[in-house]
């Protein structure tokens, strides 16, 4: 194989990477919008103490099947903190697409999902950055989602816990604090381990100085009403034929935009251009706005 056809090969595979890539992303922008998640269901998953836990939680069993269905594959939760939660994936459809990449991670898609449901769908501003990819030589890829605190402070207690809070504050006697806010004595137990390891609490049951603190300016920012919108899940088949759409636009996106360039038409100059330009870009989105932008520049 000479250099042209080195160069013609690499462009074609560069193609069938992007290509698969923007049907990814523009499910996966249909599918954010899609899925607001009930601020009752997001508690549950903030409240969970252990990875085990969340797992269980059906925001965590939606946003798998929702990942699963869009192209990123299966994530799974090895770690989940207060603040922040672990996902790791083992073959994932994204590295899979960068395999002639050494040495580099190459999930950013993946990372950006993960910020983008957060943020727009459980309405925690949080970051996430991928620490660990099969491409640099790691046996597994890790992402890590940073929580903003004071968001998950505010969704995470509700007013009853806001009762409870008041109570210890005032002094009140542990046994007189079901029947005074209409609880049973299991559920404030419960409570107020959770209420503990958020470090509102003290083992003694007196408030820290992050408990003084979310007394005096937290609370809960969720309306009763906030509650009552039904969760995405019980619509999921709705979701699944508008991925299954802007899918299909995407690749028709892809497939005409291929034919428009065909290799036979692309000199050698503009093969090495186009190559730069893909490993640069973001996204075929971007690649192709650039292109077309630079042939206006040229003609």
């Amino acid at each position: 194989m000479d250099g042209n056809e080195k160069d013609n090969a690499g462009l074609a595979k560069k193609f069938a990477a992007l290509g698969k890539l923007t049907k990814i992303e523009s499910a996966l922008r249909t599918a954010i919008e899609s899925s607001k998640v009930p601020p009752l269901e997001t508690r549950k998953l903030l409240k969970s103490t252990s990875s085990s836990q969340a797992k269980n939680t059906a925001v965590y069993q939606f946003m798998c099947n929702l990942f699963d269905e869009i192209g990123l594959g299966r994530l799974e939760i090895s770690k989940k903190e207060n603040f922040y939660i672990v996902f790791t994936s083992e073959d994932n459809p994204v590295s899979n697409l960068y395999q002639d990449i050494e040495g580099k991670k190459t999930c950013y898609i993946i990372s950006d999902a993960l910020a983008d449901f957060f943020v727009e769908d459980l309405n925690i501003p949080s970051e996430a950055t991928e620490i660990k990819c099969v491409n640099s030589g790691d046996e597994k890829c890790v992402f890590r989602v940073e929580m903003q605190p004071l968001a998950v402070y505010r969704i995470a207690l509700d007013q009853t816990d806001e009762k409870i809070i008041e109570k210890m504050k005032d002094g009140s006697d542990k046994t007189e604090v079901p029947s005074s806010i209409g609880i049973m004595e299991e559920e404030l137990d419960y409570r107020l381990d959770i209420l503990k390891n958020y470090h509102i609490l003290r083992d003694d049951l007196s408030l820290t100085k992050i408990g003084q603190t979310y007394y005096k300016y937290g609370k809960s920012f969720i309306d009763e009403e906030e509650e009552d919108f039904s969760p995405p899940w019980k619509t999921m088949s709705v979701i699944s034929r508008k991925i299954a759409d802007s899918s299909s636009f995407a690749e028709a996106l892809s497939k005409s935009y291929e034919q428009e360039t065909s290799e036979e038409e692309i000199e050698s100059g503009e093969v090495v251009n186009l190559a730069n330009e893909a490993e640069k870009s973001m996204s075929f989105a971007q690649l192709v706005s650039k292109t077309f932008k630079d042939k206006k520049k040229n003609e």
